[in-house]
């Protein structure tokens, strides 16, 4: 186990970063890595029924991406200024905590404008140094969400280069219905597809939701070397009662538990009972998962392969052990796998 930032570096060649979703969706690679005994096995993605059985459980969170990216200028400007819609902190006023590009030049006071849209907003507060409170103007007879919508884009990953296209849409969002609320999706379920969902339900596998509205936590570089020192800002999630009812008696019963990816490892491993049992909850975390940590709910992990030094690198490290995560992206890296929400995943189980 390792808990220096400098263990998670590796060099990754720019051609193995997906910049789009295979054509169809869920035609992905899968890697499965048996964390006990070491062992690496190559699979296609809708191969992971053949790892699950009547009983089992899946862990997925049901919080679902927005368009948050909007594009705007400044008054009396015409350079561009990004707007990321982290967290709504009051409805009546419209007033949104925003990630702001480029921050240096966004100061209070400053008027925002955007393209072909009647809607404006007013910087108010600085939150951090790349943060914004920010009160949005919306026009009589207009309804803010849909204004929104009409001209925010998908908050694609920063190693995604080309341009927006229409169909990240549909393609940044997983299949199953949710809550809508999140910046960016839980990347591990981008790969489901409603046949392979209905598969494992038809071998008696429950899919079980939470929800993890997936904010700045996911923008967060990690900038020291001690992982101890790092912190994560909060994130508001819910446990229903029968998601927690179904976890503890699928783990009374030996049966597998598969939680998939980072937003759910992090939800499910902040509310537990005294006795390691998942409880239901509405609250907020800031838990960032790096090793040495004990796991108590998931007995199986699903995530995709992150970039060096990642929050999602370290977290399948702490799950699946260091030198065995560490070899399954080496040989990963040499089996030509994609990187990122858009390429191949991996399975520890």
């Amino acid at each position: 186990m390792s808990s220096r930032l400098s263990d998670y570096d590796f060099t990754l060649p720019p051609s193995q970063i997906a910049q789009y979703p295979p054509e169809p969706r869920g035609s992905n690679r899968l890697m499965v890595l048996n964390r006990r005994t070491g062992e690496i096995s190559h699979h296609q993605f809708s191969e992971i029924k053949n790892f699950f059985e009547e009983g089992d459980v899946i862990i997925y969170n049901n919080s679902l991406p927005f368009p948050c990216l909007l594009i705007g200028h400044k008054e009396r400007s015409t350079s561009r200024v990004e707007v990321l819609l982290l967290r709504e902190l009051d409805s009546e006023s419209h007033l949104w905590n925003a990630m702001v590009e480029p921050a240096r030049k966004i100061r209070v006071g400053n008027k925002l404008y955007f393209p072909n849209s009647p809607l404006t907003a007013e910087v108010v507060d600085n939150t951090t140094s790349r943060e914004r409170a920010i009160r949005f103007i919306v026009p009589p007879r207009h309804n803010f969400s849909a204004l929104v919508e009409s001209i925010g884009l998908m908050a694609l990953p920063k190693y995604i280069t080309r341009p927006h296209k229409p169909e990240d849409y549909r393609d940044f969002r997983p299949v199953w219905d949710g809550v809508v609320g999140s910046v960016q999706p839980p990347d591990a379920s981008l790969a489901f597809t409603r046949l392979l969902i209905r598969e494992l339900e038809v071998k008696g596998v429950d899919f079980v939701p939470i929800t993890l509205h997936v904010g700045a936590a996911n923008f967060r570089r990690i900038e020291v070397e001690d992982l101890f020192k790092f912190s994560l800002d909060a994130e508001w999630f819910h446990i229903p009662p029968e998601t927690a009812r179904r976890v503890n008696e699928a783990r009374a019963q030996n049966r597998r538990v598969l939680v998939v990816g980072a937003s759910t490892l992090r939800a499910v491993e902040s509310s537990l009972t005294a006795d390691g049992y998942l409880k239901p909850a509405e609250d907020w975390t800031v838990k960032f998962i790096f090793p040495p940590m004990r796991f108590h709910i998931p007995t199986a992990y699903l995530t995709q392969f992150h970039m060096p030094r990642a929050q999602g690198y370290i977290a399948a490290a702490a799950f699946g052990g260091y030198e065995a995560v560490r070899k399954a992206y080496q040989e990963a890296l040499q089996a030509g796998y994609k990187w990122g929400c858009y390429g191949d995943l991996l399975l520890i189980i």
